[in-house]
């Protein structure tokens, strides 16, 4: 209130000077400090007023400029009345007093036609002993806290983090024990003393870690560790460095050493790092060290000591590495040698080359030029051996070159050689020739037909089946490489073309064909240097098609009708029943399924007999008509098939019996022949479509003589209402007109009355009958 005498005195200064008014806004109570707790989380913050001197002063405006610092916690000033106005905190703030423990507020208010005034709210937050973790783990979205297998033991991988600190000291300790990990007295969690095991690598490590405070707070942080596993290197070499020694001029592709690194689960490749030497190569595979050209110290000076620096490293894991460095220290040979040409002998011959067979010549001199004999020989380290010979400096093929072996297959189809050359002087001086023949493979076999020549398969074998295999084989290298085909065009049968596998195609019917004769064509493939020069031969296989019960038996007529006597002996047959079956070898089952009432007939085989039948009215009474239905089966094993057929038995009762009487007679027994009488019945007995046609003809022609008959009645009945039709002639036209009447009787009588019908027509349009009077020209319909 320090600023108030000045607001009166400008409000006494404005009433007492004429003619002027002063407009004047500002804040009552402003700037002050208000004190909050950081647990509050909603609620009014501060209140204040403000004063404007305008004649209206309800026009003022009050805002929030801004925020020191800039943060969203406040809400817009809220007017309430006789301007005053209160700050309020939105709901859900977190206001922590260790990270910002006052705030500040600048309020701008203004009048209108009058500059505006600012003023401040200072905001100070208190802070309380409040112990809160942070819970990042238990969201759902983050990810867990990825630890590499070979971290150090004891490395800090992470260190709880509190949201609030409360007062004192705090104590950290895992929840579950079950953790490899540490925690120390700040929060520190370790990795154990001895470092993560191979074991627990890929491993989730999940745990709360309880925070506790002298007060007797605490809080739980929740943790996820993931182990993720790091490969461990395996290659290494024995020893760190190795050094050998070899003499000059003595040809390319000499072994100057070997290396041999462990570990890598057998995939360990070998490199030559440094220096980037062309003299010098290395097996990828084995190891082996070989000096690609020949080593002349006169040449090249340089080569009398070189440091290679070997790589072996596992193809799967190239970082698992390791290095050996080769000193290689090449020896003078102070002897001139002998000079040959060629220095390296490489040809092709094909595999068909005869035995001593001369290849081109190997021509050797001694560097001096002096004329001494030469001496050329094979070595024993010929692949395979004694392939070549050397008469004289010829080079001759001692053996069969054989392409197709396994063994060469192997070799890469290459002879590898060596040929010694040796001078007669003193000292004796030697050379040694490379050779590398490389023999080309001729197709030189025919493919071979299967040893199985036919096969069977069963009539219902669906598409797709597999029947047989016929594949043939190939003595050319590469063996068996054979294309197969089928000659005949059918829908029969298809055969793979690189297995030989021959399968079903097209339906198969052992009635319509029992046997399939097939010719193969074998074509053999990649036999030969010249692709074009393919042999083919042509197999003829057998399919024989297995009967397969698939039909069911076929009876003529399937419907039968038949009349006899009740007193038919027992034992003759009624009928036979002409059944067949298309399979071959089945057997025809008969059995009455149904209409066999009191069980009267019996079948033996195909044949229809009956029993003794019974009609007594006063005790069993047979029907007088059997419908028997016969089950016709052709097999007595699965697949079973069947069909039925209908027999229609007419039985006619009759009998011998005689009224019997109470007398008694003497019958003199005399021997009498049995007289047989023979008595012919006929009768009419229709089919039953006849009946069903002959009723239906009848219907139609008792409807057609009833529809005639109305039509005839209702032209001839008159009709109780009639209009007359009148005619009116004119000179120049004529026109037909109806005069309508009421329908009653006494118009009626006088219309007859007053007209006289003498005569009768049929009116050509519809065809009707009508009445007309000739002398007037009236009508009327009848």
């Amino acid at each position: 209130m320090g600023f108030g005498w000045q607001f009166h005195l400008s409000l006494l200064l404005a009433i007492c000077t004429k003619g002027v008014i002063i407009i004047a806004v500002e804040f009552m109570d402003l700037p002050r400090t208000v004190e909050v707790e950081e647990s509050m989380t909603t609620g009014v913050v501060a209140s204040f007023t403000v004063n404007c001197t305008a004649p209206s002063s309800t026009g003022f405006n009050v805002s929030l400029e801004s925020i020191n610092p800039t943060v969203t916690f406040f809400n817009s000033p809220n007017a309430l009345g006789n301007g005053t106005f209160q700050v309020t905190l939105r709901p859900g703030t977190a206001l922590n007093a260790r990270e910002v423990n006052q705030y500040t507020l600048v309020f701008k208010a203004e009048c209108p036609g009058e500059s505006s005034v600012t003023s401040q709210v200072y905001i100070h937050v208190k802070a309380e002993d409040i112990l809160e973790c942070d819970n990042t783990f238990l969201n759902t979205v983050a990810r867990p806290l990825l630890v590499p297998e070979n971290v150090p033991p004891e490395a800090v991988i992470y260190t709880v983090e509190l949201k609030r600190r409360g007062s004192g000291n705090l104590t950290f300790a895992f929840e579950n024990d079950s953790v490899p990990f540490t925690i120390n007295s700040v929060g520190e969690v370790r990795v154990p003393a001895t470092g993560f095991t191979r074991a627990q690598a890929g491993k989730l490590f999940q745990t709360y870690i309880v925070v506790r405070g002298n007060d007797g707070r605490s809080c739980r942080s929740f943790l996820v560790v993931q182990v993720q596993p790091v490969y461990h290197n395996t290659v290494n070499f024995t020893e760190s460095s190795k050094a050998v020694s070899v003499l000059e001029n003595q040809g390319p592709f000499q072994t100057v050493t070997r290396v041999h690194a462990y570990g890598g689960e057998g995939h360990v490749l070998y490199q030559i790092v440094s220096p980037g030497t062309d003299y010098f190569t290395i097996d990828s595979v084995t190891g082996e060290i070989k000096n690609t050209y020949n080593l002349d110290l006169d040449r090249n000076p340089g080569l009398a000591h070189t440091l290679l620096e070997v790589r072996a490293y596992n193809m799967l894991h190239p970082t698992d590495s390791a290095t050996i460095i080769i000193n290689i220290t090449v020896q003078r040979w102070n002897l001139q040698g002998l000079v040959c040409h060629p220095a390296i002998y490489v040809t092709e011959i094909p595999e068909t080359s005869p035995i001593g067979m001369s290849l081109t010549p190997v021509s050797c001199v001694h560097k001096d030029g002096d004329n001494i004999s030469l001496q050329y020989q094979m070595e024993n380290s010929q692949i395979p051996p004694y392939s070549f010979s050397m008469e004289n400096n010829m080079l001759r093929v001692n053996t069969t070159l054989d392409c197709d072996s396994a063994a060469m297959a192997s070799f890469k189809f290459q002879y590898q050689a060596t040929i010694l050359v040796t001078d007669s002087g003193s000292p004796q001086q030697t050379t040694k020739i490379p050779v590398l023949v490389t023999v080309s493979r001729v197709n030189e076999y025919m493919p071979e037909c299967s040893p199985r020549f036919s096969s069977s398969i069963p009539e219902n074998a669906a598409f797709g089946s597999f029947v047989a295999n016929f594949s043939g084989t190939d003595r050319d290298y590469p063996f068996n490489n054979i294309e197969y085909s089928i000659l005949q065009r059918g829908d029969a049968f298809y055969i793979s073309r690189r297995t030989g596998n021959l399968y079903v195609l097209g339906p198969l019917d052992y009635e319509e064909q029992t046997t399939y004769h097939l010719t193969i064509s074998l074509k053999d493939l990649d036999n030969d240097a010249n692709s074009l020069l393919p042999k083919i031969n042509f197999c003829n296989i057998t399919i024989n098609v297995l009967n397969v019960n698939d039909e069911a038996p076929v009876c003529t007529p399937a419907f039968q009708q038949h009349t006899i006597y009740s007193t038919l002996a027992s034992n003759t047959n009624i009928l036979t029943l002409q059944c067949h079956d298309n399979e071959e070898g089945s057997q025809l089952a008969y059995t009455i399924v149904g209409g066999n009432t009191n069980e009267r007939f019996y079948m033996q085989g195909s044949t229809l007999f009956h029993k003794i039948f019974s009609y007594n009215r006063d005790g069993i009474f047979d029907p007088l008509i059997y419908e028997l239905l016969v089950e016709v089966t052709d097999s007595r094993s699965t697949p079973r098939f069947s069909t039925t057929a209908t027999v229609i038995v007419y039985v006619i009762p009759w009998t011998t019996t005689v009224p019997t009487t109470t007398m008694t007679t003497v019958t003199k027994m005399v021997s009498k022949m049995p007289i047989i009488l023979h008595r012919t019945e006929e009768y009419w007995a229709p089919d039953p479509w006849f009946v069903v046609v002959l009723t239906f003809t009848g219907i139609l022609l008792l409807l057609a003589l009833s529809l005639l008959f109305w039509q005839f009645c209702w032209r001839k009945a008159p009709r109780e209402i009639s209009q007359p039709l009148l005619q009116s002639r004119g000179k120049k036209s004529e026109r037909n007109y109806v005069v309508t009447e009421e329908p009653s009787k006494d118009k009626g009588k006088d219309y007859n009355e007053q007209h006289h019908f003498d005569g009768c027509a049929q009116d050509p349009v519809t065809g009707q009958y009508y009445l007309y009077d000739s002398s007037s020209g009236a009508r009327r319909w009848v």
